[in-house]
């Protein structure tokens, strides 16, 4: 996949931002996919100090263009001419570039994803029109991209009021071998590192520590950070008035060297914020194997609910600096073992943050499934659509497959109870309609024609060991007659049972004791749409096996239906031989159907980007311990 990212400020700029995208392109390096960057030829800290127009900074393409105006708002046109042959565009932060390739989108074309990176309200200047600006503007911008990315839960909540259609979050990564156990477990010693700003509350931490110390003498704590509005020499002077100043140590912008030196030297991590949008600190603290104490905030709660190990403590109660004595004393404050404690380090590593990155660019550009009609396609070729059928039945999991074709949508269009009980479902591409869609939906049509009838016939002749069928369709005697035609086609195929379609709803639970005693590994329910799909849904998980939505494959089998002819169905034109074939039934469904079908097609192109959506995207699996190490 080729990932432009879009980036005001890169290397060799040092800064939070400049990090992400750099520990980001790494990662998605690492996995095979074309990352390049786009950034500004000027950095803010050395505006007369002009850039290269391409550089190659660990083996991926930065391109710099020029900007007129102010560093709080650059104006940059020229990366329009960097983003042509994008598979994707992936903005950071809401500034210039989120504005303008939002609105130029008729231009380049390309899907969109934005990262939020606390929008732009990190200072309390101009705070009123920013606030307006961020209510409309930047509202109206956001409906250009397919994914909103929340850096942490703090930009949730901010985001959410002008995105939520198309929010997921995912937290940044934290690089956690950069410290690696290299801390003191059990020395009395407690580092705070990071910003020196208020928001970090150091003074509160201070104040803290004076009660620890008169608790116990022995007890040091070390400042580490670069003063962003909180001066080193305030500190020390609050110390010294604390009593406390020949215990205490700031330590001003210190290189990683020297803050893995005094890390080295800790057994304690301490952060008394008062507000943290994430908190990486805290993450790596725990990784160098620091004892973290944390104050009572969301995002540290977050931080000790995932580590699953920490203590949060209110820093402004004198007790518990007490009660933290005691708890030393008695050895309480233990880290887990290795395995445990990189079990719980793993999600945050930069590996697990770039798979979540991953699969929401998945989603966007429809690579596993694609949303049609409010149905949610999988998008994958023959062998592993079988491969997926098998695993399901080789596992015995109660799974609806379905199949969606242009008729599908229609319907669902017009009954959600369809759309609910086909979201329960693995749903599979049938037909020329779905590549249409696709096409002007996705930009590509999908990778085969999924069609059950075609799909059925080679997923049973793969069955490598004795497979158990129950078959429940059709008018009567058909499914009898087809299970016969299936196991003299197929050796490994035994037919258990079957059922014609004509009964009712106070028939179901009699029919689920005749399949699950007849002992069926898959049932093959062909009623047609959409009363498959409801009795699918309504009985797979009590039948406790999969239930495989096969249209009029049984018919076909018992030959109660004729194909279309072999040149007819490579035609793609099998609907036409159908409509034909049954004209009272099916005339009407591939005309007008087939017109509707197309013209909601045009309205749901025309609503816009197409986005992810949140209710629907969820996070990969948690990663193996082992991903822990892969942080860095």
């Amino acid at each position: 996949m080729r990932i432009v990212h879009v980036v005001r400020q890169f290397s060799p700029g040092v800064g939070g931002l400049e990090n992400y995208v750099q520990c980001l392109v790494r990662e998605q390096r690492r996995e095979g996919h074309e990352p390049s960057v786009i950034t500004l030829n000027r950095l803010f800290d050395a505006p007369d100090v002009m850039l290269a127009a391409h550089e190659v900074i660990d083996g991926v393409d930065v391109h710099r263009v020029g900007y007129r105006g102010s560093k709080r708002y650059p104006l940059a046109p020229g990366v329009l001419r960097h983003v042509r042959d994008a598979d994707l565009i992936h903005v950071h932060a809401v500034d210039f570039f989120a504005d303008f390739l939002a609105h130029a989108g008729f231009i380049h074309r390309k899907p969109m994803v934005l990262s939020t990176h606390g929008g732009f309200f990190h200072t309390p200047n101009a705070r009123a029109l920013k606030q307006w600006y961020f209510r409309h503007v930047t509202r109206h911008a956001l409906k250009g991209y397919g994914a909103v990315i929340a850096c942490s839960h703090a930009d949730a909540a901010l985001f959410e009021p002008v995105c939520g259609d198309r929010l997921v979050t995912v937290e940044n990564g934290v690089e956690v071998d950069r410290f690696a156990d290299v801390a003191a477990p059990g020395a009395k010693t407690i580092i705070s590192f990071g910003r020196l700003a208020p928001n970090k509350r150091p003074d509160r931490l201070l104040r803290w520590f004076a009660q620890l110390a008169g608790v116990d003498g022995d007890w040091r704590l070390l400042f580490a950070g670069r003063p962003m509005g909180v001066e080193p020499d305030a500190l020390r002077t609050v110390a010294q008035e604390l009593g406390v100043g020949d215990r205490t140590e700031i330590h001003v912008s210190p290189s990683d060297a020297e803050l893995r030196g005094l890390i080295a030297r800790a057994g304690v991590f301490a952060s008394s914020s008062e507000f943290e949008g994430f908190g990486l600190a805290a993450v790596e603290a725990a990784a160098a194997g620091l004892y973290p104490i944390l104050s009572d905030i969301p995002a540290h709660r977050r931080t000790r609910d995932r580590l699953d190990f920490g203590d949060l403590i209110d820093f402004e109660d004198p007790a518990s600096a007490a009660a933290f004595a005691r708890r030393h004393a008695a050895g309480a404050l233990r880290l887990p073992p290795p395995e445990e404690r990189a079990a719980a380090l793993a999600t945050f590593t930069w590996p697990y943050t770039a798979a979540c990155i991953d699969s929401v660019y998945k989603e966007l550009l429809g690579q596993e499934r694609r949303w049609i009609g409010g149905i949610a396609v999988q998008a994958m070729d023959e062998p592993t659509a079988i491969a997926q059928l098998e695993t399901i039945v080789d596992r015995h999991q109660p799974t609806m497959v379905s199949f969606c074709n242009a008729h599908t949508v229609t319907s669902a269009r017009d009954d959600n109870s369809l759309v609910s009980a086909m979201s329960q479902a693995l749903v599979l591409n049938d037909g020329v309609g779905l590549d249409i869609a696709s096409r002007i939906l996705y930009g590509s049509r999908f990778p085969a024609n999924l069609n059950g009838t075609d799909l059925l016939p080679s997923f049973l002749a793969h069955a490598e060991h004795k497979l158990r069928v129950y078959l429940v369709g059709s008018a009567p005697g058909i499914a009898a007659r087809a299970g016969k035609v299936l196991m003299r086609r197929y050796p490994n195929i035994e037919v258990v049972g079957s059922v014609h379609g004509f009964f009712g709803r106070e028939d179901e639970p009699q029919l689920r004791d005749r399949i699950r005693m007849a002992g069926a590994d898959v049932v093959l329910v062909g009623m047609g749409q959409p009363y498959q799909e409801h009795w699918a849904a309504r009985n797979v998980e009590a039948l406790g096996r999969p239930v495989i939505c096969v249209g009029g494959f049984i018919d076909f089998t018992a030959e109660a239906t004729q194909r279309a002819p072999e040149w007819v169905r490579a035609a793609r034109l099998e609907w036409v031989h159908r409509a034909l074939s049954d004209p009272r039934r099916l005339l009407r469904r591939y005309t007008i159907g087939n017109i509707r079908f197309l013209a909601g097609l045009v309205r749901e192109a025309a609503a816009g980007v197409h986005h992810v959506d949140p209710r629907h995207w969820r996070m990969p699996e948690r990663p193996p311990a082992s991903a822990a190490a892969g942080g860095a």
